[in-house]
C-alpha cells in the first residue's frame, strides 16, 4: 500500500485541549482588555479593526479598505500610512502585539488575576509593563 493512500484514510489529528484552552485564554483576554480600553477611550473599534486585519494578512491599503469601506484604492494607499501613525492604532498593535506573545501559563495567570483584582487595575498594569519595555 502506498504512504499516502494509509495517510489520507487516517483522520486528521484533532487539536489537545491545551492547544484550544490556549486560544481562548488569548481571545477572553483579549476581549477585556480592549474592550476595556475603548471605554477608556484610549482606542476605537475601529483602529482595533484595522491592527487585527493588518496583522493577519500584512497589507495596509487592504486592512484600511476593509475598515473604511467607502475609499478608493489610491486614497487607502495614500491615507493607510498616515493611519497606522494614529497613537489610538499604534496603542491597540503595543497591546495586541504584546498578548499574543504571552504563553498560555502567563493568560492563565493573567485570567486568574483578572478575577481577582479586575479588568481596570489589569489594564493599568499591562499599560505599565508595556510603557517599561518588559517584553
Amino acid at each position: 500500500m502506498d504512504i499516502y493512500q494509509y495517510m489520507a484514510r487516517l483522520k486528521p489529528r484533532e487539536r489537545t485541549y491545551a492547544e484550544r484552552e490556549s486560544s481562548m485564554f488569548y481571545v477572553y483576554i483579549h476581549e477585556l482588555v480592549t474592550s476595556e480600553l475603548i471605554k477608556r477611550k484610549l482606542i476605537t473599534r475601529k483602529s482595533m479593526q484595522f491592527v487585527i486585519s493588518y496583522t493577519t494578512h500584512g497589507n495596509k491599503t487592504r486592512a484600511y479598505q476593509e475598515t473604511h469601506p467607502m475609499v478608493s484604492k489610491r486614497t487607502a494607499n495614500v491615507n493607510a500610512h498616515k493611519y497606522y501613525k494614529r497613537f489610538d492604532v499604534y496603542v491597540a498593535q503595543s497591546i495586541t502585539m504584546y498578548l499574543v506573545h504571552k504563553s498560555r501559563l502567563e493568560l492563565a495567570w493573567a485570567v486568574k488575576d483578572i478575577n481577582k483584582i479586575g479588568i481596570e487595575r489589569y489594564v493599568n498594569q499591562l499599560i505599565q509593563e508595556i510603557w517599561k519595555g518588559k517584553i
